[in-house]
C-alpha cells in the first residue's frame, strides 16, 4: 500500500496561532493564511513537531477531505512543499527553519562567569553622543528621532574620545555627533580626533543651527570620514539650499507631523540634489495620533507585503533590530541601551561592564515582540521591532492587525 507524505522545505516557515495557519517562504516571499478546521489542524501540529522532521504522513482520509486536498494542492503548488506517494515507509526527511546560535546572550554570561568575557564587546556596533544643547533643539524629540537636546549640560571631549578607545572592535560601524558642533567649546579638538580615528562619523544638526554657522562651516577642513545629517524640522524650509555645493557629504532628514507636511515635502524638497538620500521621519507631537494611526501604523496589507528573508525573521525572533548594538551618552555622563529606558551606567563606567549589563539585565536590545497582544498575533516575528514610537506613545505595538 502506497503511503503518502507531505513536506515543508527549510526556508518556508508554518506558524500556528489559535485557530489560524500562516505559511510563509522566505525564498519567493509568498504568504498564506488560513482557518485551522480539525483536519488540516492535525497535520500542521504534527508538521511543526521537530521529531517529525517538517513531514507527515497522509491518511486516505486526509486524501478524499476536499477542504484537505484543496490545501495540500494549495501549499504544494505555491509554497514550496513537497508531496509524495511511495510504497516506501521512510518519512522523507527536511529542517523547519530555526535559529541557532553560537554566540547568544546566556553564552556570553557563561563567559563572563569564567572570566572570559573579551567578546562581548563585538557587540557594539554605533555610538551616539550627546555633546551639547541646541536653541533650536527639542527636550522630546530625541526620544523618537536623533535630535538635538535643547537644554543640556556640555560633555568633555576627553569623556567622548575614552569612551570610543574603550569601545573599539571590527563591527563599530559609525558614530553620531548630537548638538550644535559649532557652539562646541572643543570643536578643534573634536575634529582632531576624529581625523585620526578610523570610524565613520555623522554629525547630527538641525538646519537652523547649520544655516548660522555657514561661515564656520565652509572655513573647516572635514575629515573625509565626518558626514552630516542636517535635521529639518519644519516644513517648507529653504535655509539648506546653499549647502548644496558643499564638497562635504551632506544628506538631510525631515521631520514630519502630518499629512500636510508629508505633501509639502515632496512639492518643495524632493527635486533638489541634496535631497537624493534624504529621510522622511514622522514625530509624534501629542497632537497627531490620527496621523500616526493612518499612515505609521501596520497594516495586514502591510504584513501581506513583506519581503523578509529567513536570517531577517530570526534576528526578529531574539533580538530588537533597532536598538541592539547602539549605546547613547548623555552630556550628564548617563550611558543608555535606549534613551527612554533605565540607564545602564556612566561614561566613567567600563565599556564592558555596561555591555554585560545590558546582556543580563538590559530590557532594550533584547525587546522583541513576546507580549500581548504580539505573541497571540499569527504575523508575530514578521513585524519590525517595537520602536522608540511604542514606548513614546505608550502602546506595545502600532498595529492594525492586533490592536
Amino acid at each position: 500500500m502506497k503511503k503518502h507524505w507531505i513536506t515543508l522545505f527549510p526556508y518556508t516557515f508554518l506558524w500556528i496561532k489559535n485557530n489560524t495557519g500562516f505559511i510563509y517562504n522566505s525564498k519567493d516571499f509568498k504568504n498564506f493564511k488560513f482557518r485551522l478546521n480539525e483536519e488540516i489542524a492535525r497535520i500542521c501540529h504534527e508538521l511543526v513537531l521537530p521529531s517529525n522532521l517538517y513531514s507527515t504522513q497522509l491518511t486516505t482520509k486526509d486524501l478524499e477531505n476536499s477542504n484537505v486536498s484543496k490545501w495540500i494542492s494549495l501549499i504544494v503548488n505555491k509554497f514550496n512543499a513537497g508531496y509524495l506517494s511511495t510504497d516506501s515507509h521512510k518519512r522523507p526527511i527536511s529542517f523547519k527553519p530555526g535559529l541557532k546560535l553560537l554566540e547568544d546572550k546566556n553564552y556570553h554570561m557563561w563567559e563572563h562567569l569564567r572570566g572570559f568575557g573579551g567578546n562581548i564587546m563585538l557587540n557594539i556596533h554605533e555610538l551616539t553622543f550627546y555633546i551639547n544643547s541646541s536653541s533650536t533643539g527639542n527636550d522630546e524629540y530625541f526620544k523618537q528621532v536623533f535630535f538635538p537636546l535643547k537644554n543640556c549640560l556640555q560633555i568633555d571631549v576627553k569623556n567622548i574620545i575614552s569612551f570610543i578607545r574603550q569601545s573599539q572592535n571590527p563591527f563599530l560601524l559609525n558614530i553620531n555627533i548630537v548638538g550644535n558642533i559649532f557652539s562646541y567649546t572643543y570643536f578643534e579638538q573634536l575634529i582632531n580626533e576624529i581625523t585620526r580615528l578610523e570610524y565613520d562619523f555623522t554629525i547630527i544638526i538641525t538646519n537652523d543651527d547649520l544655516y548660522r554657522h555657514y561661515k564656520r562651516f565652509k572655513k573647516t577642513k572635514w575629515p573625509s570620514n565626518v558626514k552630516f545629517n542636517v535635521i529639518i524640522d519644519s516644513v517648507p524650509n529653504y535655509s539648506l539650499m546653499p549647502f548644496e555645493n558643499s564638497n562635504t557629504n551632506i544628506f538631510a532628514t525631515t521631520l514630519v507631523y502630518s499629512k500636510q507636511d508629508y505633501d509639502l515635502y515632496f512639492k518643495h524638497f524632493e527635486h533638489l540634489p541634496i535631497y537624493s538620500d534624504a529621510k522622511v521621519v514622522p514625530v509624534f507631537n501629542d497632537n497627531n495620533l490620527k496621523f500616526f494611526s493612518n499612515y505609521v501604523f501596520i497594516t495586514e496589507d502591510d504584513l501581506d507585503e513583506t519581503t523578509l528573508t529567513k536570517r531577517d525573521i530570526f534576528m526578529r525572533q531574539v533580538i530588537n533590530t533597532n536598538d541592539f548594538g547602539n549605546l547613547t551618552i548623555f552630556p550628564d555622563g548617563h550611558v543608555y541601551a535606549n534613551i527612554n529606558l533605565h540607564p545602564l551606567g556612566r561614561f566613567d563606567d567600563s565599556v564592558y561592564s555596561l555591555i554585560y549589563k545590558e546582556f543580563s539585565e538590559g530590557q532594550s536590545w533584547f525587546r522583541i515582540r513576546e507580549i500581548e497582544p504580539c505573541c497571540d498575533c499569527i504575523y508575530q516575528w514578521l513585524c519590525p521591532s517595537p520602536s522608540n514610537y511604542e514606548l513614546v506613545i505608550g502602546k506595545p505595538n502600532l498595529c492594525h492587525v492586533k490592536p
